[in-house]
């Protein structure tokens, strides 16, 4: 049976500056002439995925995650219902692309936010990208929420830090998932209240993270350990991460792609997926 929907479908989760690693991800699909059809994203991905979509290469998304002042991003304010402003993210994001609506990006984007006014996920595909970006990146009680259209919106990552089920309703055939929480490191405590409310935020993406990984075909999870959610000036080491953690299933992403809508039970027993299992074994090995 033929597949009428999108076939490849890339859910990039939120990380704050770990977000960067998205990059190395991006990086391997360009070179293996892998572009999805569509990209959901969560918080710190979505402001990757927007980026990308509308146009700018690895090499120019590099470049930026290298020279940009992450804190530059986020402007003290007058504690309402926020210690912080993210209008530097609208802002950074409009000085790039413009002011550009959804439709206007040359891939498809879907951007998750929460609802605050009925607890639900938002998904915004059309409208001004920067504000919902924005909105998607507002961490509560760090960043203020954000008004959109009438609704308050703030941080995807709690009703869905990597939005692979959202692919799956967008009728993705073959979803990736990126999820930049599983090597997540909690053994330090929090030594300030924005360090207490980062290490509740990164439990839940975590946890959610480890839920959303069950209904994705292949999940990319770079390894991150020693990287804080803000930590700022190792861009080239978390692309690097990215990088190699899609080398791991890009040969088995390349054959899913590639086989028939309904591939037979037993494709894994193909020659192609038994090299793709020992080129992933022998990188973990390395």
């Amino acid at each position: 049976m033929q597949h009428d929907g999108p076939q490849f479908g890339l859910a990039l989760s939120g990380g704050t500056a770990r977000s960067v690693a998205h990059v190395g991800v991006l990086r391997v699909l360009e070179k293996e002439r892998l572009l999805p059809d569509l990209i959901t994203a969560t918080s710190g991905g979505s402001l990757i995925a927007v980026l990308w979509a509308a146009g700018l290469d690895h090499h120019e998304l590099t470049r930026l995650a290298s020279e940009v002042n992450w804190r530059k991003l986020a402007r003290v304010r007058i504690p309402r219902l926020g210690l912080l402003s993210n209008q530097g993210i609208e802002d950074f994001i409009i000085d790039r692309i413009g002011d550009v609506e959804f439709s206007d990006l040359k891939i498809p984007v879907h951007v998750v936010a929460t609802d605050l006014l009925t607890g639900e996920k938002k998904v915004f595909s059309e409208g001004k990208v920067a504000r919902a970006v924005r909105a998607s990146c507002s961490i509560p009680q760090i960043f203020s929420p954000v008004e959109i259209d009438g609704g308050l919106y703030a941080d995807g990552g709690f009703v869905e830090y990597m939005p692979v089920e959202t692919a799956r309703e967008l009728g993705c055939r073959v979803v990736a998932g990126v999820n930049l929480s599983r090597y997540a490191d909690f053994s330090k405590p929090p030594s300030n209240l924005i360090g207490m409310i980062q290490r509740i935020v990164g439990i839940i993406a975590r946890q959610n993270g480890r839920i959303s990984a069950l209904a994705a075909d292949y999940v990319i999870e770079p390894k991150l350990q020693g990287f804080g959610s803000f930590d700022l000036g190792r861009a080239e080491d978390l692309i690097d991460a990215g990088h190699s953690a899609t080398l791991d299933i890009i040969l088995e992403l390349h054959a899913s792609l590639e086989a028939p809508a309904e591939s037979s039970p037993l494709s894994w027993l193909s020659p192609l997926s038994w090299l793709s299992w020992l080129h992933r074994l022998m990188r973990r090995g390395a």
